[in-house]
């Protein structure tokens, strides 16, 4: 008897921060290695805006990997995956979880047993962490999983096609998405279920970041909470309410300063090679006056090399972490940050390096308008803005249709937000440099040292 064919289905979101980071694809490339001739993979790209799509195409030149994008949600980009897949069985992994041969050939070894593919199921689980508790936990989420024929995502479910169209797929709802098609799936076929003992791993970040105890009592309060009836709606609002995050993140944009690249319209003043060591100069008093503040770098140009070399220059305290900026228009790379950034922040900032008005006191008062406003704003004489502050992503603010680099661009952000019906906090306007005038302004007022040059040298 010819065994079932599997589709293993892979929702993703943000998994590939920068062009660098291999840790996705090299999941990926380990879940090929496994694939027998008749299986396939489904990657479902919920609208990324990092470089997840475009290393997901790259993938699906392979034979046997689709790629496809659906609204953002775990639940309808699996349900997306599953309409696209063409296997008796489906799979559905997280992005951040491996699947061992070990676990592979036993599950294998299930479709022989099972070969008309009216089963469902889960893996036993590993968490790969810090914290000591994670085997623990693993255990007692095997054990409960067992006995109750609840899985979770994490544990990677499976079932036949024909259960899959049966329960109608996993119910699109925002949480415990996985727990309810369990309980459907124990309705109509309680004996057909299959655990499979060899683990999968999964990231045991959450557990590290947030504590290993409150995570596990938050998990508990909220499956109790859904068995009372209490709606996935409700739950995800409590869920998003209860994740610590650090108070700040400032995200800093820059190009690599490279002469005729950087600050050209200082270039009948400066020359190109000085504009690239002045753009130099802006980068790195930045970072040192942000010293003792968590800043990100998104960077434009210039290799891994380069950068190290030219940070080695400042007087910032550790390394500075850096992400590539993406491409695109400002107002989708900006956005991107801020998306990026909110899920660990509850306040993100970005700033440009030619805001050289803007000081240490005007980010504390940014943080806190942000923190009472949702979004507060320094504009910039020169009609756009030096820094932005958000405690939530506003599309409107980020979109193509403002005139990114003109004198109105501030303008357009107020009218996006007047039409979002959001009110923001606005600051008194502050200088940045593009012209030479700006330059020999900032030298007047003291906001940029006469003997620049001679610094960071």
């Amino acid at each position: 008897m010819q065994q079932p064919s599997v589709s293993i289905v892979v929702p993703v979101y943000n998994e590939v921060p920068n062009q660098h980071d291999d840790s996705f694809r090299v999941r990926i490339q380990g879940l090929l290695a496994l694939l027998r001739p008749c299986d396939e993979l489904v990657l479902v790209d919920g609208g990324s805006i990092d470089f997840s799509w475009p290393t997901i195409k790259a993938l699906a030149s392979h034979p046997q990997v689709s790629a496809i994008q659906s609204e953002k949600g775990r639940a309808r980009q699996m349900n997306a995956g599953a309409a696209k897949a063409h296997g008796d069985v489906l799979l559905f992994l997280h992005a951040d979880t491996v699947l061992k041969i070990e676990a592979w050939q036993e599950f294998i070894q299930k479709l022989g047993a099972n070969g008309n593919a009216a089963f469902w199921g889960r893996f036993d689980v590993r968490i790969s962490g810090e914290s000591k508790w994670l085997p623990m936990v693993a255990w007692f989420m095997n054990q409960r999983s067992r006995l109750s024929k609840i899985g979770t995502g994490d544990q990677g479910l499976f079932l036949g096609r024909d259960l899959f169209e049966r329960v109608g797929g996993f119910p699109e709802q925002p949480l415990m998405e996985d727990i309810e098609l369990c309980k459907r799936l124990k309705r109509i076929a309680p004996r057909q279920f299959v655990p499979i003992r060899k683990p999968l791993v999964t990231s045991g970040r959450r557990w590290d970041v947030h504590g290993a105890w409150k995570t596990i009592v938050l998990m508990w309060r909220f499956r109790y909470q859904y068995w009372r009836g209490v709606s996935a709606q409700e739950l995800a609002r409590q869920y998003a309410d209860t994740r610590e995050k650090r108070s700040l993140t400032v995200a800093v944009f820059a190009k690599y300063p490279q002469a005729g690249r950087v600050k050209t319209r200082l270039e009948p003043l400066l020359g190109a090679d000085q504009c690239a060591e002045f753009a130099r100069y802006l980068l790195l008093s930045t970072l040192d006056k942000l010293h003792g503040v968590n800043v990100v770098l998104w960077t434009d140009g210039g290799t891994d090399a380069e950068w190290d070399a030219l940070l080695e220059g400042s007087q910032f305290s550790g390394p500075v972490q850096r992400h590539i900026q993406p491409t695109g228009h400002l107002g989708l790379r900006m956005e991107c940050a801020v998306q990026t950034h909110l899920k660990e922040s509850r306040v993100v900032v970005l700033l440009g390096p030619d805001a050289v008005q803007f000081s240490k006191t005007d980010l504390q008062q940014l943080e806190r308008a942000a923190q009472t406003h949702s979004m507060a704003f320094v504009p910039a004489l020169d009609g756009g803005y030096v820094a932005l502050a958000c405690t939530r992503c506003v599309p409107a603010v980020f979109s193509e249709t403002i005139r990114w680099g003109t004198a109105s661009v501030a303008e357009q952000t107020k009218a996006a937000l007047h039409m979002q019906c959001i009110s923001a906090q606005w600051f008194q306007a502050q200088m940045d440099i593009d012209e030479p005038d700006d330059l020999k302004a900032a030298i007047q007022h003291g906001f940029v040292p006469e003997d620049w040059a001679t610094h960071y040298s």
